[in-house]
Formats: structure tokens, C-alpha cells, sequence
């Protein structure tokens, strides 16, 4: 008795996974549709008061090229759309996630020509800002609502920004701890470099 009860839970465990995963690759198929009409130039699925709280270009553009890619996040099994101005996210970088049928923006920047956001292959993301010979690099999740959650810190310093400045040069740290420059540079390829998506993942549209 008690194992014919232990197969019974096991089975309807296994039903239930399986009916959560297609659940979770229909709300995944209907996200891409969306993606796809909203690329195409249809803002239907926009949210109310995106267009009005974020800069949202033309992406049909003649002039001015984007490229797309989908990538899951947040974790949640859907994969959030991505836009950046064709090989240059400095120029222009955007993060569109679906929710209850319509597009959300979680991130749409071409104001900081020196910082720009950029996916690694496992869903972290990646803010790099570049100053006057100091780099940073914050590696940051979104979670299910579009906050930030940070998971790392990288930081470089090759040049001094003024002449006069007491500040060690060069310098190197990784989450406030110091590090020499051999140490930095190995960790920027392994949590970074190595992990960045192909250029050939990314779709011109």
C-alpha cells in the first residue's frame, strides 16, 4: 500500500512538472510573438505609460541599424527580448520583458555614451562604464519585477583622471577587496569575456 501511495505522489509530481512546462512554453511562445509585431514596428502590446516614461526609438529605422536577441533574465522560464544599436550598446542598449500579455520596459538607454548594458550567456548582465582611464564593471540580475539585483563589483584604475590625484595608480579591486593587475584581468575573462554572447546571436532587424 504505502509504495502504491509513494507512486501515486511520484506521478502526479511528474504531471504536475509537465503541465508547468508547457504552461511556461506557451507564455514563452506568446512572448516572442509579441516581440516579433513590437520589432516589426507595432506597439499594441506596449504597456500603458511605457512610450511615456522610457525612450522608445523607432526601431525600423532606415538609417540607424538594431540588432535583437532573447535571452531569459529573470529566470522565470520567458526569455526577455534585448535590442542594442547594431555593435555598439554604448550608442544604444534595451531590455523588454512580457507580463500578462503585454511588453514591459525594464531598460532603454542612449543617453551615457561611456556606459552601456550588455547579457552574458547565463543571464547575468553586465553595466560597464568606462572614464578617464578608470573601468567598472557591475554584474547585476534582474529579478521578476525589473529591479536590479547586483552580484559583483569589478573596478580598475590604469590612469589617474587628474595629474595631482593621491589615488593609487594603478589600481585593481573586485567586490572592495584589492587584487594585482594579473589577478583582474583573469577574473574580467572568466566572469565576463568568456561569457559574452556571439555577435552571431544577435539578429540585425
Amino acid at each position: 500500500m504505502k509504495r502504491i501511495i509513494v507512486l501515486a505522489l511520484v506521478l502526479i509530481s511528474v504531471i504536475g512538472i509537465i503541465g508547468c512546462t508547457k504552461e511556461k512554453e506557451a507564455v514563452n511562445d506568446s512572448a516572442i510573438e509579441a516581440y516579433t509585431t513590437f520589432l516589426a514596428g507595432n506597439r499594441t502590446r506596449l504597456a500603458e505609460g511605457q512610450a511615456e516614461k522610457w525612450y522608445i526609438p523607432n526601431f525600423q529605422d532606415t538609417v540607424l541599424k538594431y540588432e535583437y536577441t532573447y535571452l531569459d533574465l529573470d529566470c522565470d522560464g520567458v526569455v526577455e527580448l534585448l535590442i542594442q544599436l547594431k555593435d555598439d550598446p554604448c550608442g544604444y542598449n534595451a531590455v523588454f520583458h512580457f507580463k500578462d500579455g503585454q511588453i514591459l520596459c525594464w531598460n532603454s538607454d542612449s543617453a551615457e555614451m561611456s556606459c552601456r548594458d550588455y547579457p552574458l550567456q547565463d543571464g547575468i548582465m553586465v553595466q560597464q562604464y568606462d572614464y578617464s582611464g578608470t573601468r567598472s564593471y557591475t554584474l547585476f540580475r534582474y529579478n521578476s519585477n525589473g529591479e536590479k539585483e547586483n552580484v559583483s563589483q569589478l573596478f580598475a584604475r590604469d590612469e589617474l583622471i587628474y595629474l595631482d590625484s593621491t589615488e593609487p595608480c594603478p589600481y585593481y579591486e573586485i567586490d572592495g577587496t584589492e587584487i594585482d593587475k594579473d589577478e583582474f584581468e583573469k577574473q574580467i575573462n572568466s566572469l565576463i569575456l568568456e561569457k559574452r554572447i556571439k555577435s552571431t546571436d544577435w539578429k540585425e532587424i
